[in-house]
């Protein structure tokens, strides 16, 4: 079984549980809305005048995209794009006529050249199997002046922090999961193994400037999460 087909099947069982919003509170140390507040405002600066289609990229449930909703963003069209089909179907009831929902992954997807004005994608990035690959896509979608925003659990530069993170990751976060949401512990165990396997956030960063455009927003938090918005020239 390929790496992609095993987090599809993984998320594909995690939104089918009721908990998934509790259970995302907790391992980001409650500190969720707090970020996913960052994330908003950066949506909001980015559309501007640019007309069309937002993207929420890798969406699930729609969360990232009910939380800009609810806050203030309305009467924008908005694609989301996602490989587990139990999380898009969760995500039904979101502003229908405006929301449309889309089975597909990251490196591949299914959209015209130019067409979208913002893709934004929280907590998905890291899952993905070729991030150069979904980076390149994230360009070929966006229009010109489009707004690529990322917010992200990713492994830390520093080599202390990120044994810290694995400690976490490894024995903290299963602890937690377990104590919310008992079935639930051997799906989100798989974080460590996309920690694990990924460059640090510096590279990161390096790789969106490189393949999708200038980084114009860059922030982090207790060293692990991290927002980017990068303006395809």
């Amino acid at each position: 079984m390929s790496l992609s087909r095993f987090f599809k099947d993984v998320m594909n069982k995690v939104f089918a549980y009721s908990n998934y919003e509790l259970v995302n509170t907790v391992i980001t140390l409650f500190q969720l809305r707090k970020l996913r507040y960052w994330a908003f405002r950066e949506i909001i600066s980015s559309i501007g005048d640019c007309s069309g289609y937002l993207l929420d990229l890798g969406a699930g449930n729609g969360s990232m995209t009910r939380f800009v909703i609810r806050n203030g963003l309305r009467n924008r069209p908005v694609i989301l794009l996602d490989p587990a089909i139990n999380g898009l179907k969760s995500a039904g009831d979101l502003c229908p006529g405006l929301v449309d929902r889309v089975v597909g992954v990251g490196e591949y997807v299914p959209l015209r050249s130019g067409s979208i004005c913002t893709v934004y994608t929280s907590f998905a990035l890291r899952q993905f199997n070729d991030k150069p690959l979904a980076l390149l896509e994230v360009r070929r979608v966006l229009k010109r002046g489009g707004s690529f925003i990322v917010l992200e659990f990713w492994r830390p530069d520093n080599p202390l922090a990120h044994a810290v993170l694995l400690f976490y990751l490894v024995f903290a976060l299963p602890l937690l999961v377990s104590i919310v949401a008992p079935r639930e512990v051997w799906d989100y165990a798989t974080m460590r193994i996309t920690v694990r396997n990924i460059g640090g956030i510096s590279w990161l960063r390096e790789l969106i400037r490189d393949l999708v455009g200038n980084v114009v927003s860059y922030r982090t938090y207790l060293g692990i999460f991290l927002l980017i918005r990068a303006i395809k020239a």
